[in-house]
């Protein structure tokens, strides 16, 4: 049974907790390598345990219960070594490969797991057993006590640092990452990421928060019956409207000059998913009026600066064969492999060991991720579970921007639409990049997916 009493202070404590080791995962280049990500996994683990043993689990839906019972009991079933015959009737390209690689040189197991690769399934099950925490600690401390848990304000604080870091390296030609001299992408904005599109990835989890609460604060009870436009300048909360465009100016310009093409676009997608809610609060034209004056001020500035590079990614698409040169290889690849591991996928993180057995392209090198979220899930743990999760993110996004229209309070509507934003940003930009494979992102992902879970849950009871 809960304790009750606990309430605001331990919500307080998920809270730091979750915001110390998310800030310490993206400035260690965003938590991709193992040592760096931890002490973020350690951290959840420990107040996981202290927080469900005096509180019980939390009351998830069912439906939730069934995606996180499938994400976690797929890795699990592949680590378990089976027979030989069992392994053969489900899974005949595992033997095969089985066969293949230690014929002739040691005696064939008589039993065989899923997974092509053991080690990489344990660290990788390690990193999602911490995702799953982490949402159910969001879930557990936004519904039970109403506080979003320092979610918005761990956003905007490092959006804001790694936007800063960013239009440095972009406009001063100092491309490190602290003391690290960038190898790859010394031309564009990366903050303390390797990777511009998981910059990117970052950046538009941030913006939708932002542009949220400029656009759906509770307007005074004097000026309801004046439009919009003329409430800006009327209003007293019109410095803080100022003080909010600065960072979201910010943040918007180093999302630009990354220079990553889906993330600029798959962030316009989530600033969009704000403007309809906003509208459809409102239901003003002159609502429509200021989500564009928000949109024009960082766009301004940034032509001001200058988007020859930026513009130039872009030109490349136009280019015959562009994709040919960029995704579509890996893609292919990846559906061959998906072809021949339909079911149970080769094994949770083995896409690097597994898909060079399918690279049929740029064979001076290899892939580590499938450039595709969607894809690189169903490679690892097959189609049915693929579905499963992101079926059920997608109803989560769509149940979060629907609650935001029914919330009552202002602080709770800028945080449901901050968080259908964010989520519909990140699944956008996952069909072309694998930002759920960066520990960093997908530990703030998770973080808002658990918000939302948990807005949508108190909305319904």
């Amino acid at each position: 049974m809960p304790i009750r009493g606990l309430g605001y202070g331990l919500a307080t404590v998920i809270g730091f907790v979750l915001a110390l080791a998310a800030v310490v995962s993206v400035l260690a280049l965003g938590g991709v390598e193992t040592l760096a990500f931890a002490p973020a996994q350690i951290a959840v683990v420990i107040l996981a345990t202290v927080v469900f043993w005096r509180e019980g689990f939390p009351p998830v839906s069912r439906p939730t219960r069934w995606v996180l019972a499938v994400l976690l009991a797929v890795p699990i079933l592949q680590l378990i070594p089976l027979p030989r015959s069992v392994v053969a009737a489900v899974f005949p390209a595992r033997v095969y490969l089985g066969d293949s690689l230690l014929s002739g040189l040691v005696p064939l197991p008589g039993n065989l797991s899923l997974t092509v690769n053991s080690y990489g399934t344990r660290l990788a099950l390690l990193n999602l057993v911490c995702y799953v925490l982490v949402f159910l600690l969001a879930f557990h401390a936004y519904r039970s006590r109403r506080v979003p848990a320092g979610l918005i304000g761990v956003l905007m604080t490092l959006g804001v640092l790694e936007a800063a870091y960013g239009i440095f390296q972009y406009l001063t030609g100092w491309q490190y990452i602290f003391f690290y001299r960038k190898l790859l992408y010394t031309q564009e904005a990366t903050g303390t990421y390797v990777n511009r599109n998981h910059f990117a990835g970052l950046l538009e989890m941030v913006l939708p928060f932002l542009l949220a609460g400029l656009v759906l604060r509770r307007w005074t009870q004097e000026n309801r019956g004046r439009a919009v436009w003329v409430q800006i300048f009327v209003s007293p909360w019109t410095s803080r409207l100022l003080r909010d465009l600065v960072p979201f100016a910010l943040i918007f310009v180093a999302l630009v000059f990354s220079r990553s093409r889906m993330g600029l676009l798959a962030a316009i997608l989530g600033l969009l998913v704000v403007g309809a809610i906003a509208f459809l609060q409102t239901r003003r034209l002159s609502m429509l009026v200021l989500l564009g004056l928000v949109l024009a001020v960082p766009l301004a500035y940034s032509v001001w600066i200058g988007l020859n590079p930026v513009i130039e990614r872009f030109e490349v698409l136009g280019q015959p064969h562009a994709l040919e040169e960029d995704r579509l290889p890996v893609w292919r690849d990846t559906v061959a492999l998906i072809r021949d591991y339909p079911f149970f996928g080769t094994g949770l993180g083995t896409y690097l060991w597994a898909n060079q057995h399918y690279q049929s392209s740029k064979l001076y090198g290899y892939y580590e991720h499938a450039h595709s979220d969607y894809l690189e899930f169903a490679a690892d743990i097959g189609i049915p579970a693929t579905v499963v999760l992101f079926f059920g993110l997608w109803v989560l996004v769509v149940k979060t921007g629907s609650c935001a229209l029914l919330l009552e309070r202002s602080r709770e509507k800028i945080l449901a639409a901050g968080c259908a934003g964010a989520m519909a940003a990140i699944l956008v930009h996952g069909i072309t990049d694998f930002n759920l494979q960066i520990p960093a992102n997908a530990f703030l992902f998770s973080w808002i997916a658990g918000t939302a879970a948990g807005l949508v849950a108190k909305r319904n009871v």
